[in-house]
């Protein structure tokens, strides 16, 4: 009784702990734009733009284990639907960013039953993810009249007055708020899915497929509904982006480098934790600044290059993410002081 009762108030302190530092960083992320001047801001919000573009990759890939190469996908169908309707037909980056995020997950949901129901699993399933990018590409880069070509879309900047229906404004702590609560958001419906039903079973699936099966998992359904969430989510940071950069185009929205910024930050943060893609996104935008400042900008390309070997040394080092080195560490720690107790 008295050894239960200990861990009982072990996790109790625990989870104390734990919601006295996420309320602590949640107050400093909400008062930085008023102490912080413009340039801290928009990297901070950079980094929960990657941090929240990497939680909706994580929904999918991280928790199933079926990599994706073709997330761009998702991201330039948000950023198109959105666009067109506000361009054309005046309707609010709100609703279009719903729209576009139906749109995305329709698409999404369709890419994976075909391939998944036909067994094109791993390396083949990332490629043709990375395939369905390129066309999307190629085909916006044809619909002129539609998507402009390669010119892109260019958002005209409508007054603040119009903050109250779109995300039009010219103030940076406005766009951080929402990204902000972008990525609360995205974090919270993560956590929802990891702790259902579906999550288990993405896990049990991300384990061993077959034996998942076996055991009468729907692996097939559960893949897809993952999916379904994961491209809604992007198509929402689709939306967001071309709100925030008012102009955009098919080599940007659809490149292979979109879709590889949208997983480094799981890479290197960890596959499978809700914290992995905000730890990632805080790695990749520390070192980049820091590259960028300490090599001299005559020295064009270096800073890139030097940042890339710092990631492949990252990768090299801590292959499952520093989320996940991290997690490893503390439960060996924590076994053997349990070891050590039942010792005695």
């Amino acid at each position: 009784m008295t050894k239960g009762k200990e861990l009982f108030s072990h996790r109790i302190n625990n989870n104390i702990c734990k919601v006295v530092l996420l309320i602590v960083l949640l107050l400093v992320f909400i008062l930085l734009p008023r102490f912080g001047g413009n340039f801290l801001t928009h990297v901070v919000l950079e980094m929960f733009f990657l941090a929240f573009l990497g939680q909706a990759w994580n929904i999918f890939s991280g928790y199933c284990g079926e990599l994706s190469f073709g997330h761009a996908t998702f991201f330039g169908v948000g950023a198109y639907t959105s666009s067109i309707l506000l361009m054309r037909y005046g309707i609010s980056p709100w609703i279009g960013m719903l729209v576009g995020g139906c749109f995305s997950a329709l698409l999404g949901i369709g890419i994976a039953y075909i391939s998944l129901r036909y067994n094109v699993k791993g390396v083949f399933f990332a490629l043709a993810t990375l395939a369905c990018a390129e066309l999307m590409r190629l085909l916006s880069l044809t619909l002129k009249s539609l998507t402009n070509g390669a010119e892109g879309i260019l958002i005209p900047f409508k007054g603040e007055n119009f903050a109250m229906f779109s995300f039009g404004v010219n103030k940076k702590y406005i766009y951080y708020y929402i990204i902000l609560g972008m990525f609360i958001l995205c974090s919270l419906v993560a956590y929802k899915v990891k702790k259902s039903r579906l999550g288990y079973h993405l896990s049990a699936i991300k384990g061993n497929y077959d034996a998942a099966k076996m055991l009468g998992i729907n692996t097939l359904k559960c893949q897809i509904i993952a999916m379904g969430i994961s491209t809604f989510l992007t198509a929402m940071g689709g939306t967001f982006y071309a709100q925030y950069y008012q102009h955009f185009e098919p080599d940007v929205l659809f490149s292979a480098n979109r879709s590889f910024e949208i997983i480094f930050p799981v890479i290197l943060g960890g596959g499978g934790y809700i914290a992995g893609p905000l730890v990632g996104a805080i790695i990749l935008q520390g070192f980049e600044i820091i590259t960028r400042e300490l090599i001299p900008s005559f020295m064009y390309g270096v800073p890139k290059i030097v940042y890339g070997l710092i990631l492949v040394i990252m990768m090299m080092f801590i292959p499952g993410g520093v989320v996940s080195s991290v997690y490893k560490r503390v439960s060996n720690i924590r076994l053997k002081r349990k070891e050590a107790q039942e010792g005695r």
